[in-house]
This record gives C-alpha cells, structure tokens and sequence, in this order.
C-alpha cells in the first residue's frame, strides 16, 4: 500500500514536469557545449517579413525559448558565439539566412537594411551574420541543441 501510494505520487510528479515542458510550445535552443553561448534567432514575421532577435546568454546545460507559442514555419535560423570561441553559423555554401546583428539587444527586420534588392547592414554600422537553417520538420515545437 505504501509502495503503491508512493509511485503514485512520484507519477504525478513527473507528469507535472512532462506537462510543463510540452506546455511552452516554440523554439528552444539548449546550450549542450562547454562555454556560455549568446544566440540570436531568425524567424519570418507575420506583419514585417524575415526578422532576427538577439541576445539570449545560455549556460552550459541549460536551455532558453527564443520563440513562444506554436510554430508556424518550417524553417528558422540561429546564430551564436560561445565564451571560449565556438561560432554556430551557416556552413559554407548554405542558401538564405542573412541577418544584421549588434552586439546589443536588437530586434530587426530584414526589409529596413535592404539596399537593391540585398541586405546591407554595414551601411546602418551593424554586423551580417549568416546563420545556420535549422528544419523543424513542420513541428509546432522544436528543441535545437548547440554542442561543441
């Protein structure tokens, strides 16, 4: 009977922790390297196109969501720089992902640096960045892990 009881609510437990992880719908990024990370995220805006945020600073072993709610495209980019070095970008020949960063908070859209129909950053003192696509596969949510 104590046993009983005991797995019981242990169950409960964990049911709790499961529901509110599956609860916070989005993208996630979590930090699976050895150096704290600062990532920056792309995603398309319904009203302002292609936008980019960033800084989320992400400790070793921990994750943060850089996008609440249900996800609506299938496509995404990251970008971010770790405390010992380590750079997550786009590979080399990879299509698409542009965006302006600074080393600030920011919040920016795509459409206000473009300049002939291509994205200018340097003309508004930013940074380009070409951050990696990440493929939810059409999921409402996504975990993305970030390793050395």
């Amino acid at each position: 009977m104590l046993k009983r009881a005991a797995f019981t609510v242990i169950a409960l437990i964990l049911s709790g922790f499961l529901a509110a992880e599956t609860a916070e719908a989005g993208f996630r990024v979590c930090n699976r390297s050895s150096q704290r990370i600062d990532a920056a995220f792309g995603y398309p805006h319904r009203q302002f196109g292609w936008t980019a945020e960033g800084w989320w600073t992400i400790q070793p072993g921990n994750c943060r969501t850089v996008m609440k709610g249900t996800l609506t495209n299938r496509f995404y980019y990251l970008f971010a720089t770790g405390s010992k070095g380590g750079r997550w970008q786009a590979p080399a020949g990879q299509d698409g992902g542009f965006f302006c960063v600074q080393s600030d908070r920011f919040v920016f859209q795509n459409r206000n640096f473009l300049h002939g129909g291509k994205l200018d950053c340097g003309e508004h003192k930013l940074q380009g960045r070409h951050f990696l696509v990440v493929d939810t596969e059409g999921a409402a949510n996504h975990v993305h892990n970030l390793r050395d």
